[in-house]
């Protein structure tokens, strides 16, 4: 009967062990995928990645300076003076003035006119010249008028070197005008031989108004100078 017991028991002890075979937690893989993974073992992929800070460690003036030196340069070249433009500035600033000196009278006369005619100038011009009052009051405006002109210049010229500074013309114009002048005295016939009758042309060169004008200029000298030789022999 002993025996019998351990029988059973012993038998109980193995189905239970197999019944609970299926359940293992160790999953059973096929033989052919263990030989593939045997023979070709996976590789783990090394990837590399820049931190994000490696371009914004980067100092600004660099990166400025990099990209200021690939891009072209957008400013303008300065404009040359050339003789024709020189001598066109000339005549601007000739005509420049010559308007100042207008505007200046008129506003000498408007300004001083009522002053004048207000503190009885013709009375006593004409009391102490004997000449008619209304010809004093004449005089009077005229001198005013003419104050007026010898002023407008200044004016005039001091908006044209503000014009020509703005357009960076200042100093271009001044060596342009120091080197004409030199050649003139340079160039020009020596006036110890004129006279009424055979005056110098232009000896000041108030005349030249282009490259062209001064070529002129040239063979006159030249020609006064041969014709001085000429009456001298």
């Amino acid at each position: 009967m002993r025996l019998q017991i351990l029988w059973t028991s012993s038998r109980n002890l193995t189905a239970a062990s197999a019944s609970k075979a299926p359940f293992s937690t160790t999953p059973q893989r096929p033989a052919k995928q263990l030989s593939h993974q045997l023979t070709n073992p996976i590789r783990p992929s090394i990837t590399w990645r820049m931190p994000p800070t490696a371009f914004s460690s980067l100092p600004f003036s660099r990166c400025h300076a990099s990209t200021s030196s690939t891009t072209p340069s957008n400013e303008p070249a300065a404009e040359v003076l050339t003789w024709n433009r020189f001598f066109d500035l000339r005549r601007k600033r000739r005509y420049i003035s010559l308007a100042a000196s207008a505007v200046s009278a008129l506003a000498a006369v408007i300004g001083l006119g009522p002053v004048i005619a207000s503190q009885d100038i013709d009375s006593w011009g004409a009391q102490i010249s004997g000449l008619d009052p209304m010809i004093v009051l004449g005089i009077s405006t005229f001198a005013v008028a003419a104050g007026g002109w010898l002023c407008g210049p200044s004016f005039g010229n001091a908006g044209f070197q503000m014009w020509a500074a703005r357009k960076g013309w200042a100093k271009a114009i001044v060596d342009k005008e120091k080197n004409f002048y030199r050649r003139i005295k340079t160039n020009r016939a020596d006036p110890s031989a004129s006279s009424p009758q055979n005056p110098i042309p232009d000896y000041y060169g108030e005349k030249i108004g282009s490259v062209k004008d001064y070529r002129r200029w040239l063979k006159d000298q030249r020609a006064f100078n041969r014709k001085k030789n000429k009456d001298l022999i």
